[in-house]
């Protein structure tokens, strides 16, 4: 498939990366040499230099025969005016960054279909839902929701008092703890491989284990749960993490337009909420925009203010300010100041496989990593109806309807164990209403909506055994 991309920052370049790996035909569009050159030496595609916006440009990119366009540049304007353009040349596929909701917003008359916009990707949105799934949920380290929340995938770490350390997964198993829930995934600290199905990360010298039966939880691992929303708090609450539904008081540092948002969302549940500013200006626009969070004007990184906006015991810290150094700084004096649970907005991705040393950082949410997912649920091939890109592990979690006369269906799955990648896994089956944990002798349907955590490298073997067959 011919692909454009325009805009190399860290969203377009990791698209971009995924797009080559399933040897599509790549053109990046960026205004900076140096993004271009970046993107050139590292990847095998070609790279334009100049407006994305440019219909001249845009034709020589080879638009007239690309499937997809992909514009996620910093201007709201040049992405929408990409997507115009692609629309007036019948690209398949049109999806466009846009983070100013005033465009689209019901006064405004307009919709992304005026645009030829087949997508829409508002980072600020996402980050902030992300940012309240995990101050609901203390203690989690990454949680992906599907089919409206009733299907979840949890990352947590196992601590020493765990009740489940020492034990393999088939006692668990066998107790009947895991009747609606699967172990999807174990990333474990350590220095080599300890079998096949053992994949190598960066991330602060862990390695993934796509685990079986006779593995044994170990302290200190962070273990990845998929099944029912009823199953994986019971298992949460089992472990001694409780749930905070109802937040009392969270103060966020950095009056950005996350913060912002995350501050109205919050208000609307009636959290006592304090945003911290550094600068006045943006301060005094903070107290203007939002009706019942107290705005303070100050150094964030200075224990005083702090105090002074309540920081002890506070139930969420949640810092925002787009500087990563001075977000993560603020965390982590926040968290040696009381707050019980300190998250910070991550827009460098070179900095996550370092966060899992920080033991002072509770959660991360990546901005790029955020919009990436979103993305990449329209550009994956066949029946993948979602996927979410995982930030502790270098792997995905997939939504894919098996199809007519799939490879997949009407056999137990026992039958394609040696046919099934051994670095994925079948976490749940969604039958019309009905969620199934899937065992060995459990059987796919056609239209069956399957939830598959994968490394990246077993995708395309997972999509060709979902896939439709003609006879």
């Amino acid at each position: 498939m011919k692909a454009i991309i325009i805009g190399a920052g860290e969203v377009g370049f990791h698209t971009a990366k995924l797009l080559t790996t399933e040897a599509n035909d790549v053109v990046l569009i960026d205004e900076s040499v140096e993004a271009c050159n970046r993107v050139s030496e590292q990847l095998d595609l070609q790279t334009l230099r100049g407006s994305g916006a440019s219909p001249r440009l845009l034709k020589t990119a080879g638009i007239d025969e690309a499937g997809l366009l992909i514009a996620v540049t910093n201007s709201d304007e040049i992405n929408m005016l990409a997507c115009q353009i692609a629309d007036r040349y019948s690209v398949g596929t049109k999806i466009a960054r846009v983070s100013n909701t005033d465009y689209f917003s019901s006064g405004s008359g307009l919709t992304p279909k005026d645009f030829g916009i087949d997508l829409l990707v508002n980072p600020e949105q996402l980050c902030v839902a992300e940012f309240v799934r995990l101050l609901k949920i203390p203690e989690a380290k990454e949680i992906v929701e599907f089919e409206g929340g009733t299907v979840q995938l949890v990352s947590f770490r196992i601590k020493k008092t765990n009740p489940l350390v020492g034990k393999s997964l088939a006692e668990l198993d066998n107790s009947g703890l895991l009747a609606d829930i699967r172990f999807a995934a174990i990333s474990r600290r350590g220095g080599g491989l300890t079998a096949r199905r053992s994949v190598p990360t960066t991330f602060a010298n862990r390695y993934i284990i796509i685990p079986r039966g006779t593995d044994i939880l170990e302290q200190g691992d962070d273990v990845f749960v998929i099944g029912s929303a009823l199953a994986v708090e019971q298992l949460l609450r089992l472990n001694g993490i409780m749930f905070n539904e109802y937040l009392d008081r969270v103060i966020i540092v950095g009056a950005s337009p996350i913060g912002i948002q995350l501050a109205r969302t919050l208000e609307q549940n009636n959290t006592d909420v304090k945003l911290i500013e550094a600068s006045q200006e943006r301060a005094e626009l903070a107290s203007r925009l939002l009706k019942r969070t107290t705005v303070l004007h100050g150094d964030y990184l200075q224990f005083r203010l702090l105090e002074e906006a309540g920081v002890l015991d506070v139930n969420g810290f949640v810092s925002v300010t787009g500087d990563d150094e001075n977000d993560i700084m603020a965390c982590m004096t926040a968290k040696e100041n009381g707050a019980q649970r300190a998250l910070a907005l991550i827009q460098q991705p070179r900095y996550l496989p370092l966060l899992a040393r920080i033991p002072r950082l509770d959660g991360v949410v990546s901005r790029h990593l955020s919009v990436v997912s979103n993305i990449l649920r329209l550009i994956r091939r066949g029946n993948i109806v979602s996927v979410a890109s995982l930030h502790g592990i270098d792997a995905e979690v997939i939504e894919i309807v098996a199809g007519i006369n799939a490879k997949i269906v009407h056999k137990e799955l026992l039958s394609f164990k040696t046919k099934f990648p051994e670095n994925a896994f079948i976490g749940a089956v969604l039958r019309r209403d009905k969620l199934i944990i899937p065992n060995g002798q459990s059987v796919i349907q056609p239209a069956d909506r399957v939830i598959v955590f994968s490394m990246p490298d077993a995708i395309p073997i997972v999509e060709d055994l979902f896939a439709e067959r003609r006879i």
